[in-house]
């Protein structure tokens, strides 16, 4: 086997010695090419040498640190090229069969294969056809494209391989130093505030229901939700679905969770927020939590966060607010009014894989009193007692924050991209972003009579479809169906990526930009496109 492996290196090599070359780009690319070759050859050789084999298989680690080294250099490079040559693809590619195949039936190895093999395969099966969220026209959920420091710093915290959850080592100081700026950018009480970098504001919600809930019934813990009378929480209808896992699994079931109308900005209705605590009290039921919206998902709509948090302290109740993207909006001086009330809430939880641009996944929960996580998460063991080297004040270690008793060093990477970047050029890259929304809008606007927009678009995210005059104006079914139709065209073209949502019962084209590399260009070449897509849609749709 061995000796065929060789045999079709050396093949490869003597192909290669024959490529033509047209400029220095493909020059460099080729000898990058031959080096790899040579290298798995050389990685051939040494694993068929049984002089070698006490060595090799002394640990995991690499025999040849010469050759893994290239190897590595190569694969740092493929991966710049990734991001700096992204406009140069289209933002997303379907899949073939046959790749999808190489990988589902690939068998479990029994025998390992060289690094540079496997290396390739992650270039050739699974990098192009990654989600495609590091382009600039990818326009779909809230996905942050990342940065070059954020893939530095990933890899220099797999390098050091250190579970952040606890002791006094410098992970540890570097997530605490992480929650204080959020502390800062928030506005939350000094030496009191707590938090923790979580995989996302699912999990961050989740550990906010439960420090919630904790706080209203103490005994939980101990007891569970035995003879306790029902716990409601209360959110607006566009609050994300998060908020209802959370209580779901908390054991309070999804009918705990009391939806609120919206008014015609999509914002919660006070009033009827405060006749459904009210009538819920009256009923023997324990309201214990309101949730507010900074930037929901649909529209990017913001509730009054100030009247909420009034409400939530006269009724005695845990104020959260759902800030996963739209929280950071506090960094832009021409819309920090949007959140004013966020520094009242108890707890705040928000990704900085959205409009921070960290790499997924690093998200955050800040809490107004850190007791509050401790009363909820904190246990005794011989074997997770807090060392005293270093420490002066053991008081925040992860572990007594939350679940989890392993976690990555997620905070590294969001220091590096603070300090990197700081907050006025984060804070105008979302401003930026917003600017671009309306841009957006006003080329929308330009085909009043046939494009319907979601109004208002107070935020980055733009809803629009089109009604065709060719239609029955009140065949909403026909209309979701073309929109529908559309939607996957613009797939298929690779020119951009927006998602879809159902507002009303009719199905809108959303556009939702945090990417840092968007530029107005990319808009005058989406709306060029969709418009060519679409009048070739109408004429398929009206002949069939």
């Amino acid at each position: 086997m061995a000796d065929l492996k060789l045999k079709d290196l050396t093949g490869q090599i003597l192909v290669k010695l024959h490529e033509p070359i047209q400029d220095i780009e493909s020059l460099n690319q080729w000898k990058r090419n031959i080096v790899n070759i040579i290298n798995e050859i050389g990685e051939e050789k040494l694993s068929s040498s049984t002089s070698l084999t006490n060595t090799q298989s002394s640990s995991l680690d690499p025999v040849d640190w010469t050759s893994a080294r290239l190897i590595a250099h190569e694969t740092l490079n493929l991966s710049l090229d990734y991001i700096q040559y992204v406009r140069d693809r289209p933002v997303s590619q379907i899949m073939p069969s046959t790749v999808i195949t190489t990988i589902e039936d690939e068998p479990l190895p029994s025998k390992g294969q060289s690094l540079s093999s496997v290396c390739r395969d992650v270039f050739n099966y699974v990098v192009p056809y990654a989600r495609g969220n590091v382009h600039p026209r990818f326009w779909g959920w809230v996905s942050g494209e990342g940065t070059l420091g954020g893939v530095l710093a990933d890899m220099i915290s797999a390098t050091i391989n250190i579970n952040a959850c606890s002791s006094t080592h410098s992970a540890a100081f570097v997530e605490r130093t992480v929650i204080e700026w959020m502390r800062q950018i928030f506005g939350f009480p000094k030496d009191i505030t707590g938090g923790l970098l979580v995989s996302g504001t699912s999990i961050a919600t989740l550990i906010s229901m439960a420090a919630a809930r904790q706080r209203i019934l103490a005994d939980v813990r101990k007891n569970g939700l035995i003879h306790e009378r029902q716990l409601i929480a209360y959110a607006s209808v566009e609050a994300h679905v998060c908020v209802q896992k959370a209580l779901e699994l908390l054991g309070l079931g999804s009918s705990a969770l009391h939806h609120i109308a919206v008014d015609e900005n999509f914002q919660i209705k006070i009033d009827e927020l405060k006749l459904a605590i009210r009538s819920d009290r009256e009923k023997g039921f324990i309201p214990f939590c309101v949730i507010g919206n900074a930037g929901t998902v649909n529209t990017g709509a913001f509730d009054n966060l100030l009247e909420i948090s009034s409400i939530a302290r006269q009724e005695n109740i845990w104020f959260h607010v759902d800030g996963a993207f739209g929280s950071f909006v506090i960094l832009d001086p021409q819309r920090c009014h949007l959140v004013t009330g966020i520094d009242q809430a108890d707890s705040v939880a928000f990704d900085f894989h959205k409009w921070l641009h960290c790499p997924f996944d690093a998200g955050c929960i800040l809490i107004r009193d850190h007791t509050d996580l401790e009363s909820t998460f904190a246990v005794t063991s011989p074997y997770l007692s807090k060392p005293e080297r270093n420490n002066t004040d053991n008081k925040h270690w992860c572990y007594n924050l939350g679940i989890e008793l392993s976690c990555s060093f997620r905070a590294l990477k969001v220091w590096c991209t603070l300090k990197e970047h700081g907050l006025i050029k984060l804070g105008q890259k979302i401003a930026d972003n917003c600017e671009q929304a309306q841009y957006f809008l006003s080329l929308l606007e330009q085909h009043q009579d046939i494009i319907r927009v979601v109004r208002p678009v107070s935020l980055n995210i733009v809803n629009f479809r089109f009604e065709p005059k060719e239609f029955n104006s009140t065949d909403y079914e026909q209309m979701n169906l073309f929109n529908n139709q559309l939607l996957k065209d613009i797939y298929s073209s690779g020119i951009a990526f927006p998602s879809s949502t159902s507002i009303e019962n009719r199905v809108y084209i959303r556009v939702c930009i945090v990417s840092h590399r968007s530029t107005k260009e990319d808009f005058d070449l989406f709306i060029e496109t969709i418009w060519k897509l679409y009048q070739t849609r109408l004429q398929t749709f009206l002949i069939n």
